[in-house]
């Protein structure tokens, strides 16, 4: 596995900033009647005037970006439907972009065995803004020896859900799989997804970020360009948790096992 970051940029945004002074003179604009005046008066929601006005001079001061008073609503949120979204409020950035991040760069099952599985982990980070999820796939072929690779269990089909040959570790079976839970067999491995710097900001619920058969606890699979997590929108971090899970049969042959996978992320718009 290697370490990966990208940004895409696909979108444009369109950022009204105001700034600047005006002198009141004869002829400004002002609300009057028979009992008042008003010569300054506030603009937006929460918009403000540096009131330090001498002579009738003015400054107003809209631009948040550059340190002055709001103009207008600051607060920030998401509006979505089944086609469309928008990011809203001076607080967002303008910028799309997504970021992975993998922490594991060598995963080390030590010497399989034929009455004990073998288990690993590795971690890996996604943070996805301004798009409407992402995916990421795992490529890379199962350890090999040589010509032989250890079986992937699972359908053998890209993002299948069955489970034939079984998800299930069984000893003296040669296999291998990954999921990206918590597990409690064959021995207690894994993490579920956490959310980063919590739920309010990020999705981690399995359900929603974790494809079949990898997010269910004590089930492995594994087939090169299959999605193994995934979002239906923009979120804060996430940080996965991939276990690694191997058998070998009385058949398979003896040495070193090896080789080489990588993650990719794409941002789905």
């Amino acid at each position: 596995m290697r370490r990966w970051n990208r940004q895409l940029v696909i979108s444009m945004a369109l950022v009204l900033g105001i700034s600047g002074t005006a002198s009141g003179a004869i002829g400004d604009p002002s609300s009057t009647s028979t009992s008042y005046r008003i010569v300054e008066g506030e603009v937006g929601g929460n918009g403000q005037f540096n009131s330090t006005s001498t002579g009738g001079n003015f400054t107003f001061n809209p631009s948040a970006d550059d340190g002055g008073s709001s103009l207008g609503e600051n607060a920030v949120g998401n509006g979505a439907s089944t086609s469309f979204q928008t990011k809203s409020g001076f607080d967002t950035t303008a910028q799309p972009s997504l970021t992975m991040i993998v922490n594991t760069s060598l995963v080390a099952f030590g010497a399989l065995s034929l009455v004990t599985a073998k288990t690993a982990t590795a971690t890996f980070s996604v943070k996805d803004y301004t798009s409407f999820g992402y995916v990421v796939q795992i490529v890379g072929s199962p350890p090999s020896n040589g010509g032989h690779a250890l079986a992937g269990m699972g359908s053998q089909s890209a993002n299948s859900t069955g489970c034939s040959p079984t998800c299930a570790s069984n000893n003296g079976v040669e296999q291998f799989g990954i999921n990206l839970r918590l597990n409690a067999s064959p021995a207690a491995v894994g993490a579920d997804p956490v959310p980063i710097p919590s739920s309010a900001f990020s999705l981690s619920n399995p359900s929603v970020v974790i494809p079949l058969p990898y997010r269910t606890a004590d089930a492995y699979r594994y087939f090169s360009g299959d999605t193994i997590a995934s979002a239906p929108s923009s979120s804060g971090e996430t940080d996965y948790t991939i276990s690694f899970m191997a058998n070998m049969s009385s058949v398979s042959p003896g040495g070193t096992y090896g080789g080489g996978m990588t993650l990719v992320a794409t941002g789905t718009y």
